[in-house]
């Protein structure tokens, strides 16, 4: 974009600017812009203000904000042309929004070009600006060339409605005189309908014509520039130019006023000026056409930018989503694994337990008569014992030997109904403070019969016992763990169970000495239904489950293997779990 600086270098006089706005905030942000492009800026806070100091020399240009308190922009800009010293004046409209500017009546009301106010954006200030440069073309220049005064606009077109057939053919010879192209109509609808056909510069209207008047006629011609594709000035022929006809001629929307009275030089001056405000906006909505597409062009442009950009995000944001939706339904599939074996092990419990429970009944049975017998026999033996021959007392003896192998076996029986109820506890939900060795040598005495002779278990506990847990959940661990080591140990092996305790931890760890786990598996062993074992021995939840039970007492569990010398799991939990829960 050229600076102004450039522009202006070889003028002769600094360009003059006037702005009429009642916001002192849009006022203040105007002259700051203007001043800053190296133009004399002055502020008036109304249109009536601007009025009573437009005074010799005038402005180079008026900006205008549309809406003014008191006077509508276009009001104000008709009172300019009126005047004869201002109506050469170039002046832009300010509008609030883009979408005003097409909903302005009377559009062509004088006005050299509209614009929407700038919002402070880059784009808006860079057309605002090369809108003025247009507008300031003159300011300073005196290139005869390009100068509509003196070209006389030879070529202009120009429509004379008069009803006096004397006065009409007079003043249309004077005008082809002069080089305009004229053509004329006796009266208001002939020259209506000429406008609808045929499009011209400035239209002369007499003022008062039967049937319809001048300021009809300018109404009339108001209400169809919208669809003109060149607007005409329009000029009323008067009588005398009185200000209640100038009224009412402004409000029908008249450009100018000419006494049918005066000079033709007068007249010619005045069609001169109505054809170089019209020349200038012709040329302000071209620019302003060049500037609309330049415009849109860079919005387009900004659109796909943003366009290519909201892509990326998405593809990101689908990328990521993606990604979500794996890891949702991972954690889908574990929490149903988890249900599932919760749900198996809750059947489990209270299947044991109901077990236990009718087992103890008839052990409590045989167990009391039992010790009936034996205190019976007992009594009887001193004096049944000297009538018994050898063979009987031997007989006898072997009797009591028998009784006490029952008591021991039925109290093994009755160790572990208590170790079968104290595994399946239905309460596996709470959290509690338990015995952590009892609850493994509970798991021990359960698997007993899968290790048999074969398999050797070394237990090495620590000082501590304790710890706060779900005992249900945590001796589910301790079984699947134990559980997995002897199935690693297809022969004889070695089990150590070891636990011990930091200040902060307390350590639970199963070591076996089986095949090991191959390193190519080794980060899927706690994955759900992940099994290397054969179809119908293994569900691959026991880990898996395993895994988000410590996860849930906000512990760990650690793997160490070698293939060929056996794995081992170190499962760790908080000693403080009970104060992290309370938080």
């Amino acid at each position: 974009m050229q600076s102004l600086a450039k522009i202006t270098a070889a003028a002769s006089r600094v360009c003059r600017i006037v702005v009429v706005e009642h916001s002192e905030t849009q006022a203040s942000r105007m002259q700051s812009l203007l001043e800053a492009e190296g133009w004399e800026v002055s502020i008036a806070g109304s249109a009536e203000e601007a009025l009573a100091s437009l005074a010799d020399p005038f402005p180079d240009l008026i900006i205008a904000g549309y809406n003014l308190p008191g006077m509508r922009g276009n009001d104000f800009c008709r009172r300019i042309r009126m005047n004869s010293g201002t109506r050469e004046i170039p002046l832009l409209i300010m509008t609030d929004s883009v979408a005003e500017i097409s909903e302005i009546p009377g559009r062509d009301s004088g006005a050299n070009g509209y614009i929407a106010r700038s919002e402070n954006t880059e784009m808006n200030t860079e057309i605002l600006l090369l809108r003025i440069r247009a507008l300031l073309r003159k300011c300073g220049q005196e290139d005869t060339a390009s100068n509509p005064q003196d070209s006389g606009f030879r070529s202009a077109s120009i429509l004379i409605i008069d009803d006096s057939p004397t006065y009409l053919a007079a003043l249309s010879q004077e005008m082809r005189n002069q080089g305009y192209r004229v053509k004329s109509a006796p009266s208001g609808s002939e020259g209506l309908k000429q406008l609808q056909t045929h499009s011209f510069d400035c239209v002369l209207v007499d003022l008062v014509m039967p049937y319809m008047t001048g300021f009809e006629v300018c109404r009339r011609i108001t209400a169809m520039r919208s669809s003109m594709e060149n607007v005409p000035a329009v000029i009323l022929l008067t009588g005398s130019t009185s200000r209640d006809d100038m009224n009412r001629g402004l409000e029908a929307g008249a450009d100018d006023f000419v006494a049918k009275s005066s000079d033709l030089a007068v007249l010619r001056a005045r069609v001169q000026a109505a054809l170089r405000r019209r020349f200038y906006q012709e040329e302000a909505r071209r620019i302003e056409g060049e500037l609309k597409t330049r415009e849109l062009e860079t919005r387009n442009a900004l659109a796909g930018r943003e366009a290519a950009e909201t892509r990326a995000a998405m593809a990101e944001k689908l990328v990521q989503a993606s990604h979500d939706l794996e890891e949702s339904n991972r954690k889908l599939k574990e929490t149903q694994a988890r249900l599932i074996q919760n749900e198996k092990m809750a059947s489990l419990g209270q299947l044991v337990a109901g077990i236990a429970h009718e087992i103890n009944n008839p052990l409590a049975f045989v167990m009391n008569n039992l010790f009936i017998a034996e205190s019976g026999l007992v009594a009887l033996a001193p004096e049944i014992e000297p009538h018994l021959t050898e063979r009987l007392l031997l007989k006898l003896r072997k009797t009591r030997d028998r009784l006490e192998e029952m008591r021991e076996g039925l109290t093994r029986v009755k160790v572990l109904v208590l170790d079968l109820r104290t595994f399946s506890r239905l309460d596996e939900g709470e959290f509690k403070t338990v015995d952590l060795v009892d609850a493994i040598d509970t798991v021990l005495l359960l698997l007993k019969h899968k290790m048999n002779s074969r398999i050797h278990v070394e237990k090495h506990y620590g000082p501590v016992r304790r710890l706060y847990c779900s005992a249900g959940r945590i001796n589910q661990v301790l079984m699947n763990l134990t559980a997995n080591a002897v199935d690693a140990m297809a022969g004889e092996g070695h089990i150590v169970i070891t636990t011990s305790h930091t200040p902060e931890l307390f350590a639970i760890s199963i070591r076996d000495t089986g095949a090991g786990i191959p390193a190519a598996i080794r980060g899927k062993i706690f994955d759900p239904f992940f099994t290397t074992k054969p179809v119908g021995q293994g569900t691959g939840l026991g880990l898996a489950i395993s895994y988000g039970i410590v996860q849930d007492h906000r512990g760990s569990i650690e793997v160490r293997s070698e293939e060929g010398r056996g794995t081992e799991f170190i499962v760790k939990i908080p000693l403080d779990l009970e104060a992290q829960r309370a938080k």
